[in-house]
């Protein structure tokens, strides 16, 4: 229908501007019949224009040389025509082509593509392509993957994730924004490994990941993008029926935390420590986001505490239960209404929250860039042993042989957890503060009351420079600010999910802004990360590969050149435009 529809519009205004000639006063016969056979002509000429008739064009093989290819790869397959990209090295008797669209505009008979090299650029995947085959060159050595975490709060635990390709006996290390090694690791037998760190103050930070010989040598290194959010400071209510130097560390931990803290210590005979006793009512509970119960205060509520809170917990609150002793059958029920079903707890093991090798390289001096010595080992912590009837339960904590500590599960729009841990503070005073921060910053992140959804959010954590970049879920008006201060608006394509392109040139953090919110976007410079930008190249290559070339074809119809119709054309509507304007002579 959409070939079609010209032509008829094109017969359409050739029967109009007959019928207007045949209408008096009408031109002489031989005049009409002549205005009449050029108008038919040139509608004739403009329809072969628009549509050129089809022609046999040889089919062929095109060979095209990418990043990385070699004079032998070049001359392996066979091809009938042999061409390079822009990011080739030079080759004897192979023409540049500016892009891939180019080449296959030159050469229309196409029946089969093959790439040769480290693959298509993102300039040239997006082309419509023939069948495609990809010989790929020798693979990138180094850090060929980035798992960069995902935006986090202040003090919380991440992992970055990467895999290590053609270094043999090599080791990976993780370095803070100051250079000093957090983490270091060696990579499976699949080349992948994970280090973990966590981030202390809200902003976007960068850490490095590098790549190390037996020697200490750097072989490889990228850029980690860390993004802290500023987030609200919590609210959060500490009671317990007895007082400890659990609930001490865990209330010098929220202050440290920039939490809005309200502490209630029951001590018997009416006797409460802390703060003034708010009343455990809806209108209190609904200005908190943590509320932390010990085993004993959770025994002691009332009937109408209870019901405050679950309607609480229906409406976003978040409620942990502290172990700091066995449960008694009271506790229990309650935490069976809460949808928490025990098994056991009444006796205790230890367990370490991180293995020994987690801590090499933890200190902050000279010695933790070098890996001179290592931090002493974090000392193991008491869990009572127990088990959750239900198997939807998620595990709160996660030990270093990966074992569960705890459990949590969701209650309306909150969620209900329970920690079975009594001795946490002994990794403070083991020197261990980092540990017991990550600890307790891990069960807020879980179980407080959820913010609200952002729409940054869903940001990528890095880009590369130079390469098209979709950022969608973004509202109207969302801009992105370059390191230089360049803003640039970006526009929502509804026939693409209302996703925006966006092209960032230069390396840098960029911010991407809505309204007053913004978020950070790290654009590496592919120079920089010359493996893991070889590795993408190639893999994204590989996923065109499909198809074949047609069987035994010796010539493929396609259309012919357009310029000699349009020449033709212009000419006889230039003839019929002098004819209609000559003046008539007079009768």
């Amino acid at each position: 229908m959409t070939a079609w529809l010209p032509l008829v519009l094109i017969a359409l205004a050739v029967l109009l501007a007959s019928l207007r000639l045949c209408l008096p006063p009408r031109p002489r016969l031989a005049r009409l019949s002549l205005l009449l056979a050029l108008q038919l002509a040139a509608a004739l000429l403009l329809g072969l224009t628009l549509f050129p008739p089809r022609q046999p064009v040889p089919a062929d093989t095109l060979l095209i040389a990418s990043a990385g290819t070699t004079a032998a790869a070049l001359a392996a397959p066979p091809a009938g025509m042999r061409l390079r990209l822009p990011e080739a090295p030079a080759l004897a008797d192979v023409a540049r082509v500016p892009d891939l669209a180019t080449a296959l505009r030159r050469h229309p008979g196409t029946r089969e593509l093959v790439v040769v090299g480290q693959g298509l650029p993102a300039r040239d995947r997006d082309a419509t392509l023939p069948p495609l085959r990809f010989l790929p060159a020798a693979a990138p050595r180094g850090l060929v993957e980035l798992q960069a975490p995902a935006p986090l709060a202040a003090g919380a635990r991440f992992e970055v994730g990467t895999r290590v390709q053609g270094l043999a006996r090599a080791r990976v290390e993780l370095l803070d924004p100051a250079g000093h090694r957090v983490a270091i690791g060696v990579p499976g037998g699949d080349g992948r490994v994970r280090l973990a760190a966590s981030a202390r103050e809200a902003g976007d930070v960068e850490f490095t990941l590098r790549a190390l010989d037996r020697d200490g040598k750097v072989l490889d290194q990228l850029p980690v993008p860390v993004r802290v959010r500023p987030l609200p400071a919590p609210a959060l209510r500490l009671l317990a029926g007895a007082p400890g130097p659990e609930l001490k560390y865990v209330q010098r931990w929220a202050t440290d935390a920039g939490a809005r803290v309200q502490t209630g210590i029951d001590v018997g005979g009416g006797v409460q420590l802390g703060d003034a006793p708010p009343a455990i009512d809806p209108a209190g509970l609904a200005r908190l986001d943590l509320l932390l119960l010990d085993e004993r205060r959770l025994a002691a509520l009332s009937v109408a505490q209870r019901a405050a809170i679950t309607a609480a917990m229906r409406d976003g609150l978040g409620v942990l239960v502290r172990m700091g002793g066995a449960l008694d059958g009271n506790a229990r029920r309650t935490l069976r209404d809460w949808g928490l079903d025990l098994r056991g707890g009444e006796r205790t093991a230890t367990v370490k929250l991180r293995d020994a090798g987690a801590d090499m390289g933890a200190g902050t001096g000279a010695d933790a860039g070098t890996g001179g010595e290592r931090a002493p080992a974090a000392p193991a912590i008491e869990r009572f042993d127990l088990a959750f009837a239900d198997p939807g339960v998620v595990p709160l904590l996660r030990a270093a042989d990966d074992s569960a500590i705890g459990g949590w599960r969701a209650f309306g729009r909150g969620r209900i957890g329970l920690l079975p841990i009594a001795d946490s503070y002994t990794l403070v005073l083991a020197g261990h503060a980092d540990i017991h921060a990550e600890l307790w910053n891990q069960v807020l992140a879980v179980l407080a009351r959820p913010l609200p959804a952002s729409p940054l959010a869903r940001l990528p954590a890095w880009a590369w420079a130079g390469e098209r970049v979709a950022l969608c879920g973004l509202p109207d008006g969302a801009r992105v600010q370059a390191p230089d201060g360049d803003t640039t608006a970006l526009l929502a394509d509804p026939r693409a999910g209302n996703c925006s392109g966006w092209w960032p040139r230069q390396a840098g953090w960029h911010r991407v802004v809505v309204g007053d919110a913004s978020a950070g976007v790290r654009v590496i410079d592919p120079a920089a990360a010359r493996a893991l930008h070889a590795q993408a190249t190639r893999e994204a290559t590989a996923a065109l590969r499909g198809g074949s070339a047609p069987a035994g074809t010796r010539a493929l119809p396609v259309p012919g050149p357009r310029w000699p119709w349009l020449l033709g054309f212009i000419g006889v509507a230039g003839l019929l435009w002098w004819l209609e304007r000559r003046t008539r002579p007079a009768t």
